[in-house]
């Protein structure tokens, strides 16, 4: 018997090797890199080009356009006119620029109703008037006292529990308010027989009705001394956004810091309070443009100032880090009327450099940060302007200020010397060029995040 064995088939040679894996992953990951830089290079901020003649406009120019705008106050179509117009002039020369949106919108009194219930020969009588700024919804009933307009403490006591009522009284309403409520009184109307409108001087968040009154209303009241009346305060409120302009280079840290508040008071055209801030920190803008302190530098129009400093305190909790290096704050606020010579409070290291720029320069100080628990109402911790949020973190702050004219929160601020606005720009600069050239140890962090800064 004959085997035969069968040869066994041939696998066909491949025609060519398998190409190996990384000559398949190696191009895809050089063709994806490629378009990740590509990406990245076409979403990277890139500095707007300065244009020409940017650095040459002068103050008296941008009061002229920032006057037709009317008042800023917040969540007003002056206030985003103003932005509008800021952001523009800081991108003409070349600085990128950023809103900051403050976390939560701003409440703004959106009516201000107020009404005293009195009994007559002829029976009930509703008299109105108006609730003042910072007051709440609320209302009150007691014996009726008339206060006279220069009341002494003195004078206060012994009225617990009653109600008041005033003519027109010396010095800020608020300060007013403050005594009599803290005195125990449970409202107060101010009858507004004032030869000139009284100065923006809004209440602490009052929970009791503070309200004032024409004179003919006052009148009427004054015959019910001795009875029980009942003061009503209804007070509507809108929620208003707001926003911080940042003006930098997009390469620049903000080792120094020109800033004012761009906001005005409800009513106000707020000339000196703040056009003059934002005149100067656009003149600092335009000193800086083109050398190396705009490299260095961040110019900040702040939100919300005259509704408790909102938008810096915001700006500092949005920005702890880079803040760390800050060398000095420099704040603008009423430098446009000369009611007292350029004055500044400022950290010691910086008021030595401002008086080498200036030897005659006043030095005065600030009014001082306060937190007020009393009965009825509460308030944050509050200061005169946009420097505190800084000096609470430690960074080195300069609060420029040329004192408070009669005009200060009043309608009739509608005036301004941009060149006093030009002059304490040019000092501030002075001074932040001596801060940049100056020996300077950053302060260390406060905590993980750089947010426990307090």
């Amino acid at each position: 018997m004959v085997t035969v064995t069968m040869p066994r088939p041939l696998r066909p040679l491949p025609t060519r090797p398998p190409v190996p894996a990384w000559k398949v992953l190696l191009p895809a990951l050089i063709a994806g890199g490629v378009g990740w830089g590509a990406w990245q290079a076409a979403a990277r901020p890139v500095n707007p080009p300065a244009q020409p003649g940017a650095a040459l406009i002068r103050g008296a120019q941008d009061w002229q356009t920032l006057r037709g705008f009317g008042p800023r106050e917040t969540g007003s179509a002056g206030n985003a006119r103003t932005l509008d117009w800021a952001q523009a002039q800081f991108e003409a020369l070349g600085y990128r620029v950023t809103r900051q949106a403050l976390p939560d919108p701003v409440s703004m009194p959106a009516g201000r109703e107020a009404a005293i219930q009195v009994d007559g020969p002829g029976g009930p009588q509703t008299l109105t008037g108006e609730a003042l700024i910072g007051t709440q919804t609320s209302g009150q009933t007691g014996r009726l006292v008339r206060l006279p307009p220069g009341v002494t403490d003195a004078q206060l006591e012994g009225l617990l529990g009653r109600l008041a009522v005033t003519t027109c009284p010396d010095g800020p309403w608020r300060d007013l308010a403050d005594r009599v409520l803290n005195a125990g009184i449970l409202g107060l109307v101010i009858v507004n027989d004032c030869p000139h409108p009284p100065a923006y001087s809004p209440l602490a968040n009052v929970a009791l009705p503070v309200l004032s009154v024409t004179p003919d209303v006052g009148r009427a009241l004054l015959d019910h001394l001795g009875r029980e009346v009942t003061f009503t305060t209804t007070v509507r409120t809108q929620d208003a956004p707001a926003w911080n302009l940042i003006a930098a280079r997009v390469e620049a840290s903000p080792d120094v810091l020109f800033g004012a508040h761009l906001d005005s008071v409800p009513g106000s055209p707020g000339a000196n309070d703040n056009a003059s801030g934002i005149l100067a920190v656009l003149h600092a803008a335009r000193q800086a443009a083109g050398t190396p302190l705009a490299g260095r530098a961040w110019f900040v129009l702040f939100g919300a100032e005259e509704q408790g400093l909102l938008g810096s305190r915001a700006f500092v909790r949005a920005h702890p880090l880079p803040l760390r290096n800050t060398r000095a704050m420099l704040n603008f606020d009423m430098v446009g009327v000369d009611a007292e010579p350029l004055g500044v409070d400022a950290h010691p290291d910086l008021l030595t450099l401002a008086r080498r720029a200036r030897p005659d320069l006043r030095a005065f100080r600030d009014a001082p940060a306060t937190t007020r628990e009393t009965f009825g109402r509460s308030s944050p911790v509050t200061g005169r302007s946009d420097n505190l949020p800084f000096k609470l973190i430690g960074v080195r702050t300069a609060f420029l200020h040329r004192g408070e004219d009669r005009h200060y929160h009043r309608a009739t601020d509608t005036t301004l010397d941009p060149a006093l606005a030009e002059d304490a720009a040019t000092l501030a600069v002075q001074v932040a060029r001596a801060a940049l050239d100056t020996p300077w140890t950053p302060r260390e962090p406060c905590g993980i995040t750089g947010r426990d800064c307090r």
